[in-house]
C-alpha cells in the first residue's frame, strides 16, 4: 500500500508541474516571462509558421528530444506548442518525468495562436 501511495503522490506532483494555456494567456505568459519557447512540431511543419523566439525540437524523435532536453534548466520556464497541442501533452509529460517543474503547454496548438 505505502508503494502504491508513493506512486500516486508522484504521479499527482507531476501533473501539477504541467500548466495548459489558452492563446491569449499563453501569448502574454511568452511576453512577460524568460523561458524556453519549444515547438515540437517536425521540421517541415516549423518552416510553415512559427511562435518568434521558439526553437524547433520536434518530439516524435524522442531520443533527440530527450538528448536535447539535457541542455535544458529544470528550473527555467518552458512553453510548450504543437499544430493541435496533442504532441506538445506528450512532450510536457516527458519533462515533468524527467525533472522540469515548470512547463506551459499551449492548449489547441499554434493552429488557434494568432502569429
Amino acid at each position: 500500500m505505502n508503494l502504491f501511495r508513493r506512486l500516486f503522490r508522484s504521479q499527482q506532483i507531476t501533473n501539477h508541474s504541467i500548466i495548459r494555456l489558452d492563446p491569449d494567456d499563453f501569448k502574454k505568459a511568452i511576453s512577460k516571462n524568460s523561458g524556453k519557447i519549444i515547438d515540437v512540431r517536425t521540421k517541415r511543419e516549423f518552416a510553415t509558421g512559427v511562435i518568434p523566439g521558439a526553437i524547433n525540437q520536434d518530439v516524435m524523435q524522442k531520443n533527440d528530444f530527450l538528448q536535447a532536453s539535457l541542455q535544458w534548466s529544470k528550473s527555467e520556464p518552458g512553453y510548450l506548442y504543437c499544430q493541435s497541442g496533442m504532441r506538445s501533452q506528450k512532450a510536457a509529460r516527458i519533462l515533468s518525468r524527467n525533472g522540469f517543474t515548470k512547463i506551459y503547454e499551449l492548449r489547441g496548438g499554434i493552429s488557434g495562436y494568432d502569429l
